[in-house]
């Protein structure tokens, strides 16, 4: 008994551990960590703010502003005052051109430009500026010009100070013809001497028209026969027009009563129709009684 509680003894001295050196560990508590971990951020973010302090003022000076001047000083006042100036005078300019160019249109509006020969200074229009081009043809639209300036081309041709007869409209040709022919014999019966003067330049005027290529119509008895062809002209249409507006009407009335008919038609087809499937049900009506004769 005592060698089996030796053994014991000796067992339990083999297994107990050797003792190490202990090592100086300082254990923080929680409440430190979290004031660490604050300060850090706090500087973190203050660094933060230096270098975009930093670079703004880099930028700044890489402009060449500087720091931000006080709105009251001297100098910023001077740059506002330039400023306001250089405007006002730009403003005054644009009003300048804007004047010029409405006293330019204004001139060009009233009076047409004459060149030295005395010529009369075509504008030159958009028309004839454009060239439209169609398969790599070029087309650009001639004979375009203003009214104001047909009117004094118009006068400038007149030879003589006589107007020609020319046109289509026989009934103011006739009457001009007349009333030529009426101042004829008024100056003849006062000074037959200017009278000859002037059939000799009517004449004479005529002449050089019809050199031209123009066709003078000054003859009365042919004048009366053109008046006469373009009136029965005139008249056959009228009578042309008036059939056929009347072909049309009798058309559209005959339409208009096939319509009606065929309505009526589809009316009746469908009364009667009712009657048939009222007679199969075994129904009399009164239409059936009257042909029984009862």
């Amino acid at each position: 008994a005592k060698d089996n509680t030796l053994t014991k003894k000796k067992k339990k001295l083999r297994k107990k551990p050797t003792p190490k050196p202990q090592q100086n560990k300082t254990t923080t508590s929680p409440v430190t960590q979290k004031i660490d971990k604050t300060s850090n951020v706090e500087i973190t973010f203050s660094g933060v703010d230096l270098l975009r302090k930093r670079l703004h003022e880099k930028i700044e000076a890489a402009r060449g502003q500087g720091p931000p001047k006080d709105a009251s000083s001297p100098e910023v006042q001077a740059k506002r005052a330039k400023r306001k100036l250089e405007r006002e005078r730009k403003k005054r300019k644009r009003k300048e051109i804007q004047m010029k160019k409405l006293s330019e249109k204004s001139e060009v509006e009233t009076k047409p430009e004459i060149k030295q020969e005395g010529e009369i200074a075509i504008p030159v229009s958009k028309r004839n500026e454009t060239a439209i081009v169609f398969n790599k043809v070029e087309t650009v639209e001639e004979g375009f010009e203003d009214k104001m300036v047909k009117k004094q081309n118009k006068k400038k041709s007149l030879k003589g100070q006589i107007t020609p007869l020319t046109g289509k409209n026989y009934k103011q040709l006739l009457s001009r013809v007349e009333a030529r022919k009426a101042k004829l014999e008024e100056l003849r019966e006062k000074d037959a001497d200017k009278a000859l003067e002037m059939e000799n330049k009517i004449k004479w005027t005529n002449m050089l028209y019809k050199a031209e290529g123009i066709k003078i119509k000054d003859d009365e008895k042919m004048l009366r026969i053109a008046l006469k062809r373009k009136e029965k002209r005139k008249t056959q249409r009228k009578k042309k027009w008036d059939q056929r507006s009347e072909n049309v009407i009798e058309k559209m009335q005959h339409r208009q009563d096939k319509r009606k008919k065929n309505i009526l038609k589809r009316k009746k087809a469908k009364v009667e129709k009712k009657k048939d499937k009222a007679r199969k049900r075994g129904r009399v009506l009164p239409e059936d009684l009257k042909k029984a004769g009862i």
